[in-house]
Parts: structure tokens; C-alpha cells; sequence
């Protein structure tokens, strides 16, 4: 008997806070610094003195970024457990990642719904056996959300709601 693979149903990143808190913050706070100190005195020995400064006091916002970007979360669904597994990947637990599960009989179907009223963002999510919605992945647009939601659909057994339903 092979082991079926196990299926990805979101994977988050810290890499775009990191991304903001790097260059918006620290950036910024190195920029404006220079440039202020620039534009009070032509000298480039005073410049070389801000920049080193400013990048100094903007360190804390370089370090927390490079911690940010490693964070993430997954959440897959295992085939052979026939649960869905969240992994938390946090630096600073130095014990490696979070695992928490739920098998696949807590939850009776898929569906998909629209989030905005124009129609641009969809969303899938799990039903469980008392009728509530837990939300697993944000799309942009309902044909790719559909599209997500029947292979989920495939790999888990469960049914689809909606309009790409099935019997």
C-alpha cells in the first residue's frame, strides 16, 4: 500500500511584515536621518557619522524583521492520519513546530463563499457536523476558489456545497 501525499492547504509567511518593518521602519528611520543631517551640512565625514548612527538605532527593526520572516504556518491535510495538521513555525520556540491536529470526521463538507460583494474575494471553507464554517484559504477570485475547493474536495472525500456541488 503507498502512502498517499500530504496536501498543502495554506502556507503564511512573516516575510512581508518583515518586509515592512525592515525597510519602511528601519529604512525609513536611516533616510530621513540622513538626509536631514545632509541637508544641514555638506560633509560627508557628518554623513558617514549619521548614516552609522541612524543604522545603529534602527538595528532593533533589521533584527526583528529577520526574526519575523522566519515565522510561518502551514496547514495540511495528511491522507493516511485523515486529519488536517496546523504547523506554527516560531523562532523563538526553540522546540521546533506547533503541531495541532483535527481528524477529518469532525467536519462533514466544503464550501465556498463570496467575502466581497463585488465578487473579488472567495472563500473555502470546512463545515462541520453542527453547520459552522471554518475558514481555510482567501482567494481573489471565485473560479480559482472553486477550482481549490473541488481538489480539497478530491484529496479529503468530503462533499461540496455550493455551486460546485456534488452528490
Amino acid at each position: 500500500m503507498s502512502e498517499a501525499a500530504p496536501f498543502l492547504v495554506f502556507r503564511r509567511t512573516g516575510r512581508t511584515i518583515a518586509a515592512v518593518l525592515a525597510f519602511g521602519f528601519g529604512g525609513g528611520t536611516v533616510l530621513l536621518g540622513v538626509s536631514s543631517t545632509v541637508m544641514g551640512t555638506l560633509s560627508a565625514r557628518a554623513a558617514l557619522a549619521a548614516a552609522w548612527g541612524y543604522f545603529l538605532a534602527a538595528l532593533p527593526f533589521f533584527a526583528a524583521a529577520v526574526v519575523l520572516a522566519r515565522c510561518r504556518r502551514e496547514l495540511w491535510f495528511v491522507p493516511d492520519a485523515q486529519a488536517f495538521r496546523l504547523l506554527t513555525f516560531r523562532p523563538w520556540l526553540l522546540a521546533g513546530p506547533r503541531v495541532e491536529q483535527a481528524p477529518i470526521a469532525e467536519y462533514r463538507a466544503l464550501k465556498t463563499e463570496l467575502v466581497d460583494p463585488e465578487g473579488k474575494e472567495t472563500v473555502v471553507s470546512l463545515v462541520t457536523e453542527a453547520g459552522d464554517a471554518v475558514p481555510v484559504r482567501e482567494l481573489d477570485r471565485p473560479d480559482e476558489a472553486r477550482a481549490f475547493a473541488e481538489e480539497l474536495a478530491r484529496v479529503t472525500g468530503l462533499r461540496l456545497l455550493g455551486d460546485g456541488a456534488r452528490d
